[in-house]
This record gives C-alpha cells, structure tokens and sequence, in this order.
C-alpha cells in the first residue's frame, strides 16, 4: 500500500512538472513569434501596442549603437591609414630634406657662376610645343585647360568642372614667367633654346656619348632638344591627325641646327596606330626629313652602325609579338637592315615592360615620368635594378628625373601624387639617385609641362582673386635651370671619370 501510494506521489509529481514545462515552453515560444513578428508585423497587427513600440525603440536603438560602433571602426582605420601616410611622407621629406642638405652648400655658390659646362650629349629635357595665345596665334590652346573630370571609380568626391580662362587664370599650379606664350614665337623658341644651352644641357663629354632634351609639340608631340652637339627628341604625329605638329617639323630642325642641336622623332599614340601604319610613319618620317643635317643619328654598340634614334610613346600598348616582327631581324616586317633601321627606344613603366622590351627587340628604354613611386619606373629605388638589367641584355637605360610634380589645377582629384620640390630638395635627391644607377643617359620631365607643374623653365609669382600660383621664390626664377647646369656638370664629371677609368 505504502508503495502503491508512493508510485502515485511520484507519477502526479512528474505530471505536474511535466506541465509546468510545457507551459514555459509555450510561454517561451509565444515571445518568439512576438519577436519575429516585431516591429513590423505586430504594428501591423496592433498599431497602438505598446509592446511593440518598446521592442521597436529597443531594436533601433541596438540597430544605431552597431552602425554608429561600424562608423567609429571604419573611421578609425580611415583615421589611422592617413596618419601613416601622412608619417610616411613625412618620413620621406625628411630623408630628401637630410639628403639634400649635404649637398646645398655646395651647389648654392655655383647657381648663378660662370662656371662653363662641357658638352655632354646623356641628358634629355621633355620640351612641350602645344601653346598657343590669343595675341599670337588668334586662339588659346593648353593655357585653357580643361579641369579633367575623376578617373578614379570608387572616389565619389565632388570636384570643379569647367575650363580655364587665361592668362589670368591658367590650367597650371605655377605661372610662366614669359606669360602665356605661344610655342609657334619665333622669339619663344629662340629664348628655349638659349636657356637649354645655358643651363648646359646638351654638350659634348670624352665618352662622346649624347645629352637630349625633350620637346613636346601640338597636341603632345616632344622635341627633346640637345645643346652644344645635342639632341632634340620631337614628339610627333603623322599629318592626318588631330593638332599634328609634322608642319613646322621644318622649321625646328632648322632652328636646332642653328643652335648645333640635332633632332630624333618620339612618336606619339594617335587614333588607329598599329604596326602597319606606325611602318609607313617612320618611312615618311626618314624620307621627309632624313637628308636634314639637324635630324640626329648615333652608332649602335652592337654593329657599329650610325643609325636615327626614334622613341617611341606607351609602347606597351602593342604586345611584343607585334613590335618583334618589326624590330627583329627574323620578323616577317623587319625594319632591320633596311632603309627604315634606326635605334628604338620604348617606354618602360611597369616591371613586367622589363620583360616586353626584351621580348619586343627595342634597343633602350626610358621612364619618362617625374614622380617618385608613381610607377615602378618612375622609382628612384629601382633604377640600379632597371641598368643592370639594361646592361645584361644590351640596352640603353634612360631613367626620368623631375623637378617635383603637382597637377591639380588641371586634376583636383590628383593630390596624392603631388610632389613637392622643397626648393630643389626633391631635384636634387632625383638627379643623385639617377648619378647612382649608373646610367649614362638621363632625361629631365620637363622644361616646360606646366599642367603637371614639372618644369624647369622660368616662372614667376602671380595670382587672381580666386587662386595664389606657386613659384620659386626666395631662389628666384631662373633657379631650376641654374640648379640643372649643376647636375649636369657633375653628371659629365661622373662620366668623364669612368670613361677615364676604362682607357
């Protein structure tokens, strides 16, 4: 009995738990679907329910914590990234700043001497010819840059828009010192040249190697100009296309013989290059103007023959199975060994170009732009790298040194690759750099790119009411052009010494 009684204790024990679970259960499962139904079914269902409004003012105030937690992250990394670019930059600063300073008591004393630079034909200057003025040619060109609309995708930044109105308002961080000129001025080109000989580019040194200037016609076209026995390398496109300069192609070969430089063509892209037709090009080119005594030849090291240089513009462009039945002696259209041989030399900007240079059969190769860590040619710390290279397989390197570099008043959005020139700090370290890759030819962007804010011509202070231009100023006007006849001497030093060195 006694057991029977306890049986029955027991069972209505785990009845009653049994349905207290079940209750909790349920309970339970009624506020999930009140839950899930919250907020937007259970405000449906009951528009003035409390509850609901509580669970919604909960749920957003939870929701706003874990954006406003998010924000704060991302602001945080956005935060920290810009302040190691900013200690990065800065980090740099002061490592040209500490590079520099070694030399400036040095070259400061020299700037404005009479000090006679020898002939050195192994620095080149991009020269641009594409201004044009209302007071000389009826028309502005290049000084009413367009501000160019964001490349960059994923930068929603909002920028201006619009065009520049000279000559108080120009597409230039740095304003002229001549104004704005046009590069058609008899009187313009004369002056160039005069400050090109002065700074002591373009002369004759013991290794009879070559200094070129760059010299950028029309639409871009570049004549890199060389002084003294010097090369001038003009950018050119055939006479069908848009702004050529083939028409006054004339009339610089002749101004540079008068000044006993020597010119070489730097084919610009144009609408519809290719192969073929860049083929028929340069055999206009040659028979136009090949007969001029200013049109520059130079011997090639492996077959000693006198050759045309002819640079060639975003050369990449064209895979080099494509410039490899040009340049090649075994290539189907090979100019070699015809009328049409010259010695090649293609741009380089990325490390994989090493490779397409190589491949495609071009003689040398050059950097071309200014900027430090821009591209991986453009790296001062790669240079050592890119000449070994060049040496290794029989190329001529032509690394791009500049005077510092900052486009925003033609691209806005372009700010991070301003570089300052910290009153030739920046030039200086540059023009080292290049000494120490051992390169035996060198180019200068620019003398005159004012978009880019590259050039070492003369500028001068100047404003408008709505914007201050940079200058040159406490050094003066004619410091870069001082500063490059510098360089240049200990450029010509360096290679006289190794020339003396190998006889």
């Amino acid at each position: 009995m006694f057991f029977g009684n306890l049986i029955t204790a027991v069972s209505l024990r785990k009845c009653f738990y049994l349905s207290a679970m079940v209750l909790v259960l349920s309970t339970l499962m009624a506020a999930v679907i009140i839950v899930k139904l919250s907020p937007l079914e259970s405000v449906k269902c009951q528009p003035q329910a409390v509850t609901a409004a509580v669970e919604w003012s909960t749920l957003a105030s939870q929701s706003t914590e874990a954006s406003t937690t998010q924000l704060a992250t991302h602001e945080k990394k956005e935060s920290n990234d810009r302040r190691y670019k900013e200690m990065r930059e800065k980090m740099v600063q002061n490592k040209i700043a500490r590079m520099s300073r070694k030399m400036r008591n040095k070259v400061l004393p020299l700037l404005n001497s009479s000090v006679v630079v020898e002939p050195n034909y192994n620095v080149h200057i991009f020269y641009y010819a594409w201004y044009r003025s209302v007071e000389y040619d009826n028309v502005w060109k290049h000084w009413n840059h367009d501000i160019l609309p964001n490349w960059k995708k994923n930068d929603k930044r909002v920028f201006p828009e619009g065009t520049h109105s000279p000559p108080a308002d120009i597409g230039a961080n740095y304003y002229p010192n001549l104004g704005c000129y046009s590069s058609l001025d008899p009187q313009v080109i004369d002056l160039h040249m005069r400050q090109l000989k002065e700074a002591g580019i373009g002369e004759f040194v013991k290794n009879n190697t070559a200094i070129h200037i760059g010299l950028y016609l029309g639409d871009g076209s570049l004549l890199k100009i060389c002084l003294g026995t010097g090369v001038a390398v003009v950018s050119w496109t055939p006479p069908s296309s848009t702004d050529n300069t083939d028409s006054i192609m004339p009339d610089l070969l002749d101004a540079a013989h008068r000044y006993q430089l020597k010119i070489a063509p730097h084919i610009e892209p144009y609408p519809g290059r290719n192969p073929i037709n860049l083929m028929e090009h340069i055999r206009y080119i040659l028979n136009q103007y090949g007969s001029h005594p200013g049109l520059y030849r130079m011997r090639r090291e492996n077959d000693g023959a006198i050759l045309p240089v002819i640079y060639i513009y975003d050369s990449y462009v064209f895979p080099s199975s494509a410039w490899w039945e040009l340049l090649s002696e075994r290539g189907n259209l090979t100019l070699r060994g015809t009328e049409l041989d010259a010695i090649y030399i293609g741009l380089l900007v990325d490390s994989q170009h090493k490779n397409h240079i190589k491949k495609s059969h071009f003689d040398g190769f050059y950097t071309y732009f200014g900027i430090n860590g821009f591209s991986f040619g453009s790296s001062w710390k790669n240079w050592k790298d890119l000449n070994k290279f060049a040496n290794q397989n029989g190329l001529l390197f032509i690394p791009s040194l500049g005077p510092g570099y900052i486009d925003t008043q033609v691209r806005p959005w372009n700010a991070e690759n301003t570089r300052h020139r910290r009153h030739g700090q920046y030039y200086e370290v540059a023009w080292r750099s290049a000494l120490n890759s051992g390169a035996s030819t060198i180019s200068i962007t620019s003398f005159n790119e004012w978009h880019e804010g590259t050039q070492i011509e003369p500028a001068k202070p100047a404003s408008n009411k709505d914007f201050t231009y940079l200058d040159y100023e406490p050094e003066g006007p004619d410091f870069y052009l001082s500063l490059t006849k510098w360089w240049v001497q200990q450029f010509a030093d360096r290679l006289n010494a190794a020339s003396s060195a190998l006889s």
